[in-house]
């Protein structure tokens, strides 16, 4: 027995057997009775322990309950909740009151070899029991469980099946989420908060927590040897058996991103200051969490209870928020995914995988996968390597409208003609081909440093007019994609150009809809 079971087991032991002792959790800022029938052991993590103490037998349950308590005290919230998981389940499946041989082996037989893992979980949990020297776990069970071949979780099975709901995004549907949270944050749909964990996680693919734990020191603007702006974000790390903000990782950014998140930073130092009713000293400023937990900083009463939680992730989003926040952008926008035809399914996750396997398909090795990643050994990074998706199909014609219902790439409204138009009184306001014709009308009264007209059919401010010749331009685009592609000798530069292509084709088929619905009024009125 190790001296930091040791000294657990001691201390545990000294009290009577069902007397509360109150237990500090592996996360600062948390602690739990021992015989609470809940624990809450940080702000993403609770172990509900009703099915337990339904199932235990009283000597299994006490000690179950102290083993339990070692790993919540020593280890991740998230480990230590996922042995209460699967702990439950095994229960749930066997009814069994207390730990034995037969037990296991009904249990085992009742999983299918994509689940044997969760076994794996539990296995670990009682050769930790049995270690504790607690009641209940004899040799013959330790015997048994040494002598079994477990398959473990399968690695990126999502990522190997290119799975069109689970696995990485498509280049379409990536800017398609992107160009849906800058639609969505335009129109007032999302707030900045929103907009802005919609854009660090899809554009640094890092894990919910990652992003629920980060603070406004964490968004960084220095400067390089030559004098040049380099823009960073410390990334706390996460599944690595570190506590709360321990050890970094720090991720370039694109300057835009580093411009909505800074943004963001200013938002939410604005927001607590005016909760807590006074003005936030720099070293203050800091520490704010970068997605403050608004309800819970509205029941902080004080300066000084304030500083205190900072040292918690109390104040901090819970990691849920941020995939409920990719959802709702995915729905205020209305994205869809041109594989499915559906709404985009959306998590943190598939941009991990996304960010993985781009990497992967633009050579890079194992090594440099796991630190883009943030893994701590390169087992996981493999399944990029060994699952390199074809390259980006050839684009032509015909494709282009296939894809272009389910797409839905062009964000703008279709008019009839310039006089129909937002801003269409305004000359300066036309948007025109390279040989200079006219597709239709910009509704946008700000600045636009856009190349037109390519990046207009995607814009939510391009009106294009009925009669303009938008197969000219969808031609031309495909002309484009084959040159580019020759030059470069790389089809996913040239894919580049698909959305804009798909939204070309999208406003051919508008107004070939449009003028059917005109000729069919022009009629009835002749009738």
């Amino acid at each position: 027995m190790n001296n930091l079971a040791f000294d657990f087991v001691n201390n545990i032991e000294e009290e009577p057997s069902k007397i509360n002792k109150k237990v500090r959790a592996k996360t600062k800022g948390y602690s739990f009775d021992l015989w609470e029938r809940e624990w809450i052991l940080d702000k993403n993590s609770s172990v509900n322990l009703d099915l337990i103490y339904e199932h235990l037998d009283e000597q299994s349950l006490n000690s179950f309950i102290h083993v339990l308590a070692f790993y919540a005290s020593n280890l991740s919230a998230s480990h230590t909740y996922n042995i209460a998981v699967r702990f439950n389940h095994m229960l749930r499946i066997t009814g069994s009151s207390r730990i034995n041989d037969i037990m296991l082996i009904n249990y085992r037989a009742s999983l299918s070899s994509s689940h044997e893992w969760y076994l794996g979980t539990i296995r670990g949990f009682l050769r930790k029991w049995y270690e504790l020297g607690y009641d209940g776990i004899d040799e013959d069970v330790i015997r048994l469980l040494d002598g079994w071949t477990l398959k473990g979780n399968r690695k990126g099975d999502a990522v190997k099946r290119k799975d069109p709901n689970e696995g990485p995004l498509s280049d379409n549907e990536l800017k398609a989420f992107n160009e849906g949270a800058v639609i969505a944050f335009e129109k007032n749909l999302i707030t900045l908060d929103e907009f802005a964990i919609s854009t660090v996680t899809s554009n640094t693919g890092r894990r919910p927590i990652q992003i629920s734990h980060l603070k406004v020191i964490d968004v960084i603007c220095g400067t390089n040897k030559r004098g040049e702006p380099y823009y960073t974000v410390n990334v706390p790390r996460a599944k690595h058996g570190e506590g709360f903000r321990t050890q970094f990782k720090q991720f370039a950014v694109t300057q835009e991103l580093w411009a909505i998140l800074s943004a963001q930073a200013k938002n939410a130092i604005s927001i607590v200051e005016e909760s807590l009713d006074l003005k936030l000293k720099e070293h203050d400023c800091l520490e704010v969490p970068l997605f403050p937990d608004y309800f819970r900083i509205g029941q902080v009463d004080s300066l000084f209870e304030f500083r205190a939680l900072l040292t918690s992730d109390k104040l901090h989003i819970a990691s849920a928020k941020v995939t409920d926040t990719l959802q709702f952008v995915v729905a205020a926008s209305n994205i869809k995914s041109e594989r499915t035809g559906e709404e985009l399914s959306i998590n943190a996750r598939r941009f991990r995988y996304t960010t993985g396997t781009r990497a992967a398909r633009e050579g890079f090795g194992e090594l440099i996968i796991a630190e883009l990643l943030d893994h701590s050994d390169t087992q996981n990074a493999g399944v990029y390597i060994k699952n390199i998706p074809e390259h980006v199909e050839r684009l032509d014609a015909a494709v282009g409208f296939q894809l272009a219902p389910y797409a839905q790439a062009f964000a703008g409204v279709l008019v009839d003609s310039e006089n129909d138009a937002e801003r269409g009184n305004n000359p300066s306001s036309r948007i025109r081909t390279e040989e200079g014709s006219n597709v239709g009308t910009c509704g946008e009264h700000g600045f636009c440093g856009a190349n037109v007209p390519i990046p207009c059919y995607t814009c939510i401010h391009f009106q294009p007019w009925l009669d303009g010749p938008h197969g000219e331009v969808y031609q031309d685009l495909l002309q484009e994609r084959e040159r580019v592609k020759d030059i470069t000798g790389d089809i996913e530069v040239a894919a580049i150009l698909d959305r804009s292509i798909i939204a070309v084709a999208d406003v051919i088929m508008r107004c070939e809809k449009r003028r059917e619905e005109i000729n069919k009024q022009r009629g009835l009125d002749h009738a």
